[in-house]
């Protein structure tokens, strides 16, 4: 045993297609954790002026959450599946 703690919450996956711009990912990781969640993994790939930030969070989403992810300057959808 190595001493770290594994989580027993579930992991939900959000789904962002954004535009790539400089920080999005800050906000995104930003507003995760305001709401006192904690992200597992997180991919953010781009092509062009398109990028998709896939990001697994301990626990659920909600709806205020995904709220906030929408409202950001730039992300065209967010949704938690």
């Amino acid at each position: 045993m190595t001493g770290v703690q594994t989580c027993a919450l579930p992991i939900y996956r959000l789904v962002i297609v954004n535009r790539n711009v400089p920080n999005m990912v800050g906000q995104v990781s930003t507003i995760v954790a305001q709401h006192g969640q904690n992200i597992a993994n997180l991919l953010n790939k781009s092509r062009g002026e398109l990028a998709v930030t896939l990001v697994d969070i301990e626990g659920e989403i909600d709806a205020q959450t995904l709220g906030e992810l929408r409202a950001i300057d730039g992300v065209l959808s967010a949704r938690g599946i």
